[in-house]
């Protein structure tokens, strides 16, 4: 998916739960793009000079920074130095991305054991995305923006 993509699942995932401040919101938007710092195209991945290079070659797309292992180590961190209500938002955006993840492509969920998860629709991954993108237009398009405005 692309970081468009992830940025609505992972805000929508936030709006879903109850995550309504502008603070809260920040930080579901980074924590649902951070997982593609592997990739130096991504989203985030433009604006950090190496570190994604790195990441993509070893250990490779969608394996240290798609694992539980790491999302639970920087919830760890959030919660250490910003508090559990931060630790909880940091975590519905960094979730998302992987749940998004497994429905268009493989993820090695538990890195660094070599396993990979995925759960597939039957379609090609560009039409989940397609449509996802779809949904969040109609949902716009019928009033779901008036949400946003009513946070400011």
């Amino acid at each position: 998916m692309n970081g468009a993509s992830h940025l609505i699942g992972g805000v929508t995932a936030g709006v879903l739960l109850g995550h309504h401040h502008p603070a809260e919101l920040a930080i579901i938007a980074v924590a649902s793009l951070l997982p593609d710092i592997d990739r130096p195209n991504s989203l985030l991945g433009r604006f950090i000079p190496v570190l994604p290079a790195l990441l993509e070659r070893s250990p490779g797309k969608r394996t240290l920074t798609h694992s539980l292992c790491l999302g639970g180590l920087l919830g760890w961190a959030v919660y250490a130095s910003a508090g559990p209500p931060y630790a909880a938002t940091f975590a519905v955006g960094f979730l998302s991305h992987i749940v998004l993840d497994l429905f268009t492509g493989r993820v090695a969920l538990f890195w660094p054991l070599p396993a990979r998860f995925g759960l597939s629709l039957g379609v090609p991954p560009v039409f989940i995305e397609a449509g996802a993108l779809a949904a969040w237009g109609v949902w716009l398009a019928l009033g779901g923006y008036r949400y946003f405005i009513n946070l400011l």
